[in-house]
């Protein structure tokens, strides 16, 4: 039995002096945690703005056949920025994300490795990659965000830049953290709850009910660490379903800056075993690592001297 072709589709982020001040920072977060220190956490989105992205994923999987073993190796770097519209008197923000170049590899046990960078044009895109070339530097959704991260709303973005409103509020579109309403201590939770679509053929579809609890682990300053586990709520039966919802239960760190009310950075990752997934007696294991990272403006970086 080879690997299905969604499978493949899918497959394609002074010592002293040091010593010194790391005891003072110590003692800083000590204090701060003892008097309980509390800060509200929310986005502060400013009109026209454009905040630019570094996203990193990394992903193995080994895929055990009845008489058969592969290996798939990828990689997918991207660059991309969060283009505000529009923010309007309460803090509601209108954000269109804009992917501004992509790099992927993916190579299956010795094979030749495949390679696509969007930079290249479309003459040296492999056909399977052209549907992504396609949306590069093109916005395809806008979203409405509240200030503390909750999706009110979004539209598709056509080709023309016309908006069509057919996504209405999907909550797995959102790439925000939601945050509590009020103020929040370190080792205070709070939670957020949404339903996945899985894909069971082309027209059958199974809801999953997912779960995000966040925890404030750290106040350093204006930085918030928080951390970040998934975990699914419904009984996952089905290996199709279990495969497309593991990959989702991501677990890591998120660096967010209060006073600046943005993302720093996020570090994410997963590991799944499914057995059956893609048919009778297999086992596929799946380690996937997610990282990204605010970055300066690179047309401005690149008028500096």
């Amino acid at each position: 039995m080879d690997e299905s072709p969604s499978l493949r589709a899918s497959f394609r982020q002074g010592v002293w002096l040091a010593v010194c001040l790391a005891s003072l920072s110590l003692s800083v977060h000590e204090l701060a945690a003892a008097e309980g220190e509390s800060v509200q956490l929310a986005y502060q989105f400013q009109p026209s703005e454009a905040l630019h992205l570094e996203y990193k994923q990394n992903m193995t999987m080994d895929i055990r056949l009845p008489n058969l073993k592969r290996k798939l190796v990828s990689q997918t770097i991207a660059n991309k920025h969060l283009r505000v519209i529009s923010v309007d008197a309460n803090g509601y923000a209108l954000i269109e994300p804009v992917i501004d170049r992509t790099r992927m590899t993916s190579q299956q046990d010795d094979d030749p490795e495949s390679k696509f960078d969007s930079a290249d044009g479309s003459d040296s895109c492999p056909a399977e990659y052209r549907p992504l070339l396609a949306t590069v530097g093109k916005p395809q959704v806008r979203i409405k965000f509240a200030p503390n991260g909750k999706l009110i709303v979004a539209d598709s973005v056509t080709g023309d830049g016309k908006v069509s409103k057919d996504f209405k509020d999907d909550p797995t579109l959102n790439f925000l953290i939601v945050f509590p309403d009020h103020p929040v201590r370190v080792g205070d939770t709070w939670k957020d709850e949404f339903e996945a679509i899985a894909q069971l053929d082309r027209t059958l579809k199974q809801g999953v009910k997912l779960r995000r609890e966040y925890r404030l682990q750290k106040l350093d300053g204006a930085l918030a660490e928080i951390e970040l586990q998934t975990s699914c709520l419904t009984p996952l039966r089905d290996p199709m379903v279990e495969m497309q919802i593991t990959a989702r239960l991501l677990c890591g760190k998120i660096v967010f800056d209060h006073q600046r009310g943005q993302i720093v950075s996020r570090e994410m990752s997963v590991e799944s075993q499914v057995l059956n997934g893609i048919g009778p007696n297999t086992l596929i294991n799946t380690v996937m690592t997610q990282s990204e990272r605010l970055v300066p403006n690179p047309k401005l970086v690149k008028r500096e001297p």
